[in-house]
């Protein structure tokens, strides 16, 4: 009878440990499942939600957990500009085309798209060894754009008043370039009432441009180059005429390989500065072709109407990249 009961509770005790174990488990998956739902919910809708209104920047970088929007030394080649033009630059990387789910460059082609330079430089390197954090970065700030415009805006405000003070404090000449990886047209982006190129009427803005439409009724203090993209050479032309500049890829390992014309028209290092303000005018712009994590999209990109080989001495606007 002993042994029975003795038995019996070793019985009730495992059923017990069982039925916590259970409980336990299903707990834990109820959790997770949970968090990874918020978390999912984070990362897909990071500021859908209203957000506090801008304070300072140090508030800011804690709310969204980034660092900044943009800076004055985001990249080698804007550098450039503080030793060959004396510039401070403040520019910003956005996430390009539709990558971040909003489609921040509305004129882009198929080829522009593969070779762009969100995949060179320092996030190449990040991308190339299988990291995430540099593009992560720029999508959750094109989210934020476009998601919290005001808020953005306040941020963008407050860090190019103070990139401006240090370009003073500094001895340096100060000048904005939004459309780093981008292309969004600024002037439509309003805040209080009034576009960024209205309220730093005494700053100068440069870009990069493939929408002709950004030339009309252009904000006097916005400097503005129109990409060449293989398909858009008869537009070039026109432009070029009018005294406005067009940038140009071209297939070369070394700045000293860029032509010296092309098509009749002077050919400058366009890859010594960023800095496009102080460029003659009716010029192309050359640029070396700069290398992307992905060795396979370069390649095609690299035989594509996008890049010219200087040695033809004719506009490659007839071959077209072919996307599988």
């Amino acid at each position: 009878m002993g042994e029975f009961v003795h038995i019996l509770i070793i019985r009730k005790i495992q059923d017990f440990v069982t039925i916590l174990s259970m409980n336990f488990l299903f707990i834990f998956l109820n959790y997770f499942v949970t968090i990874s739902a918020e978390f999912r919910i984070i990362l897909t809708n990071q500021y859908q939600t209203t957000m506090t209104k801008f304070t300072t920047i140090t508030n800011a970088k804690r709310i969204t957990r980034l660092s900044y929007l943009g800076g004055i030394s985001t990249s080698a080649k804007i550098m450039h500009s503080q030793e060959f033009s004396h510039q401070y630059t403040y520019a910003i990387y956005l996430a390009p085309a539709k990558t971040s789910g909003y489609n921040t460059c509305k004129n882009s082609t198929p080829e522009c798209r593969m070779g762009c330079l969100n995949t060179s430089g320092r996030a190449g390197i990040e991308e190339f060894s299988g990291l995430t954090a540099i593009k992560c970065a720029r999508i959750a700030k094109t989210r934020l754009l476009f998601e919290q415009q005001d808020f953005f805006m306040a941020w963008m405000i407050a860090e190019i008043k103070s990139a401006r003070a240090k370009a003073q404090r500094d001895g340096f000449y100060f000048s904005v370039r939004l459309n780093a990886t981008s292309d969004i047209d600024w002037s439509k982006v309003l805040y209080d009432g009034k576009n960024i190129y209205q309220i730093f009427a005494d700053v100068n803005f440069y870009d990069y441009t493939k929408n002709a439409l950004k030339f009309i009724d252009k904000p006097s203090n916005y400097h503005l180059t129109l990409s060449y993209t293989g398909r858009n050479w008869d537009l070039c032309k026109a432009m070029l005429k009018q005294g406005y500049n067009v940038a140009m890829v071209f297939n070369v390992k070394d700045e000293s390989l860029l032509p010296k014309t092309y098509e009749g028209y002077t050919v400058i290092n366009g890859d010594l500065t960023d800095y496009r303000i102080d460029d003659a005018k009716g010029i192309i712009v050359g640029l070396k072709w700069k290398r992307i994590a992905n060795r396979v999209n370069e390649k095609k990109v690299l035989n594509s109407c996008f890049v010219v080989t200087p040695s033809v001495n004719v506009p490659i606007n007839v071959q077209e990249l072919v996307l599988a």
